[in-house]
């Protein structure tokens, strides 16, 4: 077997504890068990630091971060004209809202960017899952249509 080509050995699809990894090291070839290479990829993605928006953090740190966020829903909408002044990017439960005639209940996110505001309402539509969009523009601007997707 020592001569015998790499790629002319058999394939294996999941390594088991065990198993061993070739590894060309900077002075010679050697053998890796399978399990501590997967703790040593392991270590280094938890300890290695990447560059994000909001500063340098391990991916651990970045996890937990987003993990403790949370967003509150800023009201509660039971007829659709309520979610009409809404200027700011956020999120509204819906509940019991006619759209379209449908009973909605659910959730709508309005967002703002500059002049544009559009809302997205998904949920329940008199039962049935769906989803409803709507924008404002125009002159005067103002909301168009409802429509349900």
């Amino acid at each position: 077997m020592a001569d015998q080509k790499i790629n002319a050995l058999p394939t294996k699809t999941a390594p088991i504890t065990g198993d061993k990894c070739l590894m060309s090291g900077a002075a010679e070839e050697y053998l890796i068990d399978y399990d501590k290479l997967a703790t040593a990829i392991l270590n280094k993605l938890t300890s290695k630091t990447f560059t994000l928006d909001q500063g340098t953090k391990t991916l651990i740190a970045a996890v937990n971060e987003l993990n403790s966020k949370s967003f509150s829903v800023s009201n509660i909408a039971t007829d659709v004209s309520q979610l009409d002044d809404i200027e700011e990017t956020t999120v509204s439960y819906v509940s019991g809202a006619l759209i379209e005639e449908k009973s909605v209940y659910g959730f709508a996110i309005t967002i703002a960017y500059g002049s544009v505001v559009s809302q997205i309402v998904f949920g329940s539509f008199s039962g049935s899952s769906s989803i409803a969009v709507r924008g404002k523009s125009g002159s005067p601007i103002s909301w168009k249509s409802w429509k349900i997707l």
